[in-house]
């Protein structure tokens, strides 16, 4: 689905048809899941902040300016979101990042995207990381990313390069 297509689907949502609310959210759960799961690095606490992000994304769609990709705005709410609560969390306890590393849960048969996932959060920096999942889950462009993360897009594409060969060594490597 195009960005064009969620648009209309947003403005339907705005002018208060309900019935949409399911295909954008099947459109963007996964941009935004990732974008928090990069933040939070569990996957539980992901899915929690995931459903405060869409209540929150409802109850302000009013706010919401057609101008800007709402891929965009969906995915700085479900940040802003998880970084309050790691920040709350850091608070109450120390987090050790390592320790948590089956964050995508424990299965005999895990799928290939499982596999490349755990790769990308082994592999690349919280930049990185961010950059690749905005891209590819998110099907943002390197534009929109650079708009999202404020940073210039020789950037973005740059990191977005690095990032793959950084993916591409590591399977060269394990195999």
């Amino acid at each position: 689905m195009s960005n064009s297509d969620i648009k209309i689907l947003v403005k339907k949502l705005k002018n208060g048809d309900i019935s949409v609310f399911d295909e954008i959210y099947h459109q963007t759960k996964d941009i935004v899941f990732y974008s928090i799961l990069g933040i939070l690095k569990d996957y539980s606490l992901s899915e929690d902040i995931m459903q405060d992000t869409y209540l929150k994304a409802l109850s302000k769609i009013h706010s919401y300016k057609p101008t800007h990709s709402f891929k965009s705005w969906i995915v700085t709410i479900g940040k802003n979101l998880a970084i309050n609560e790691f920040n709350r969390r850091k608070k109450e306890t120390h987090i050790d990042i390592q320790e948590n590393e089956m964050f995508l849960g424990q299965t005999e048969s895990r799928s290939e995207n499982q596999i490349l996932i755990e790769q990308i959060f082994k592999v690349l920096n919280d930049t990185e990381r961010e950059i690749v999942l905005l891209h590819v889950v998110g099907d943002l462009k390197h534009r929109e990313i650079a708009k999202l993360l404020n940073k210039p897009i020789g950037t973005i594409t740059w990191s977005y390069k690095k990032s793959l060969e950084k993916l591409k060594n590591e399977l060269n490597e394990s195999r």
